[in-house]
């Protein structure tokens, strides 16, 4: 069967122009889901500073764009090059991860890091905020680099397995990523005796994630399914379920002091179990409905979670309109592809009576 993508012609209307820029800047897309993802949805990043304080907003913007772009960029680059699959995906996203929060922001060792709360106390252990770590590391996996991913492969299907920039583009990546956490470090300047240590050892586990994802089975986490398993609600729902449940593992253990290391344990086993369950069960056909669903299902809480977070100048409303606007699109257009698609393989049924040798 012959792959077919849907092409929708587009209203001329604002968003239709901004959907058409984006087309024709596919890079620029991709920027955009990451910062915009972790940082600009969840109210991590304040959007109240872009009418309020404009000029910090951009240097801000800037800084998160070296970061996130950066890494996004690399790690993508790493999976159409190293022909790799989603199980490395993510190996690279934690090590990501570490470098963004432990080399640069040092919130993984800042027991007084704002940002990091009740948790800087509740499971610091040699210098280490081993909870906050732990659930950290999975976000910026899932969120911050495997979402964006795969969402732009869902967007630009063309453009799946294809390098969005050459060697060049790469090297001023790294070059990027690694002037960027080196000022923003400098910027935090958390500088305890012991963090040499820290950032030795963090470097080496980078390293290692890296060289694990480098020889990773490519089809680790890939279905043996011809079609999804459920329906796409349940794969929205399974997306929902992602982020409360490793955000609020760590609040309740805290709050009854359970033994630290089972609320790592729990982080750990439960998100590789959805992700596992997950990835095997969506089928290699039919199912870009399915991937928007389960997407979306992993932004929602995402959007509540931002618009609590920015309650007293929730410009935040904004990113989310357009997330919802975006996602109904695809919706749209991926659920019209896989109804002609059924439609399709109804019309190439032999007939009754028929001996089937007609089939393709």
């Amino acid at each position: 069967m012959s792959t077919w993508y849907p092409q929708v012609t587009e209203r001329k209307g604002h968003l239709a122009r901004i959907i058409g820029y984006l087309k024709a800047h596919p890079l620029l897309c991709l920027l955009i889901l990451t910062p915009g993802i972790p940082e600009y949805l969840s109210g991590s990043s304040n959007m109240a500073l872009l009418v309020l304080n404009p000029p910090v907003f951009f240097l801000l913007l800037a800084a998160n764009l070296g970061l996130y772009g950066s890494g996004v960029i690399l790690i993508r680059e790493a999976k159409i090059r190293w022909n790799k699959g989603w199980g490395s995906v993510f190996l690279l996203g934690a090590a990501y991860g570490i470098v963004e929060e432990g080399l640069a922001l040092r919130t993984l060792f800042n027991p007084m890091s704002p940002v990091v709360g009740n948790l800087g106390v509740y499971g610091h252990w040699l210098g280490v905020n081993w909870v906050w770590t732990v659930g950290l590391v999975i976000f910026h996996s899932v969120f911050s680099i495997g979402l964006p991913i795969f969402i732009f492969g869902l967007a630009f299907p063309e453009l799946k397995s294809k390098s969005l920039v050459s060697t060049r583009g790469i090297r001023i990546s790294v070059l990027t990523l690694t002037v960027d956490s080196l000022i923003l470090s400098l910027v935090v300047n958390y500088w305890p005796t012991e963090i040499a240590g820290l950032l030795i050892l963090s470097s080496i586990v980078v390293a290692l994630l890296v060289v694990a994802a480098k020889k990773l089975p490519a089809d680790y986490l890939k279905t043996v399914r011809t079609e999804p398993r459920w329906r796409p609600r349940a794969f929205f729902l399974l997306g929902v379920a992602f982020f409360p449940i490793w955000l609020l593992a760590g609040g309740f253990s805290a709050g009854v002091n359970l033994f630290p290391p089972v609320a790592m344990v729990f982080d750990i086993v439960v998100s590789l179990w959805i992700l596992r369950l997950i990835f095997r069960s969506m089928g290699t056909q039919l199912n870009q409905a399915h991937k928007v669903a389960f997407a979306f299902g992993l932004i929602s809480p995402i959007l509540i979670f931002g618009i609590a977070a920015s309650a007293s100048f929730p410009l935040v409303i904004m990113n989310d309109l357009l997330v919802i606007l975006f996602s109904n699109k695809m919706w749209r257009k991926w659920k019209a592809w896989t109804l002609s698609q059924h439609y399709s393989l109804m019309e190439n049924l032999p007939k009754l009576g028929s001996d089937g040798r007609s089939m393709s």
